[in-house]
């Protein structure tokens, strides 16, 4: 049985669209597993490769912007506990830092900022046994931002001890910048607190 001009034309086009749907679901399984895959690779591979205290880090960040100072310090607590763990001057140094960042959404800062330089003083001991000039002068640059003077200039006397060793002098050059950049009158301005200035027993412990 023949068919008409219209069944042949229903049928070229019907098998026309089978064939273009087949195709495009061969490219897509062929497509999408070497696009989508590398990218979810990717993104677990930077999740398991951050540190859990610089993630502990980004959570307080992301309390102090929602204004939960509760949340922040809780926190702050748990990526202290992970940077000491981690036996990283990097990470204690950090966890200083964040400390800072806490005591500027609150009044009395002098808390904070006693925690803060805690953490350098920890960060300060690992970089020393490590021999690790950037961790001293890492910290170095920690307590110039703090305005404390004394803790500064033990710093840079660890760092002089340090740089003895370094027969190339390029240590002692970095040193000295350092000194002569911290020690300036524009490095010397400590943070205000402006509770302190009118109720000095507002300073508390740690």
């Amino acid at each position: 049985m023949r068919l008409n001009a219209y069944a042949r034309v229903a049928m070229w086009f019907g098998l026309i669209v089978a064939m273009g749907t087949a195709l495009a679901m061969v490219a897509e399984r062929r497509t999408s597993p070497m696009l989508v895959a590398p990218r979810a690779a990717a993104e677990a591979v930077g999740a398991e490769t951050r540190p859990a205290w610089q993630m502990a880090l980004d959570t307080m960040d992301r309390a102090l912007a929602a204004g939960s100072i509760s949340g922040a310090e809780m926190a702050w607590r748990n990526a202290y506990g992970l940077a000491i763990r981690s036996r990283q001057w990097q990470a204690l140094l950090a966890a200083g830092d964040g400390s800072l960042r806490i005591a500027d959404h609150v009044l009395v800062k002098q808390p904070y900022r006693a925690r803060a330089a805690e953490a350098w003083r920890a960060a300060l001991f690992l970089a020393r046994t490590q021999r690790s000039v950037d961790g001293v002068l890492g910290v170095a640059e920690a307590f110039a931002r703090l305005g404390d003077q004394e803790g500064l200039t033990q710093v840079l006397h660890i760092a002089d001890g340090l740089a003895a060793a370094d027969p190339s002098g390029e240590t002692r050059r970095r040193v000295l910048e350092a000194r002569q950049r911290l020690k300036s009158p524009a490095a010397t301005n400590a943070l205000a607190d402006p509770i302190l200035a009118l109720f000095p027993d507002a300073a508390v412990g740690p």
